[in-house]
């Protein structure tokens, strides 16, 4: 997972409400955001030390190209026969 998507999952949990939590849970909360926030600040000034990415935690990668590319190949007349 992103870390960019981990910190807009759990801002979206924490808008929705679900469960409600605990004074100390938001807090502990709070800052694990600001911690994967810390941690894509690093991987963002770094993106060349893959030893630094937490556990489960894939790239950052801009799609913009690979979807052109992908919108490229199914276009191609070669896809379309």
């Amino acid at each position: 997972m992103k870390i960019s998507k981990a910190i807009e999952i759990k801002l979206q949990w924490r808008k929705d409400g679900y469960p409600t939590p605990l004074a100390d849970e938001m807090n502990a909360d709070m800052m694990s955001i600001e911690a994967l926030k810390r941690c894509k600040e690093r991987s963002d000034r770094f993106p060349n030390l893959p030893h630094l990415r937490l556990p489960g935690e894939t790239p950052e990668t801009a799609t913009t190209r690979s979807l052109h590319h992908i919108k490229a190949v199914l276009e191609s007349p070669e896809v379309r026969k």
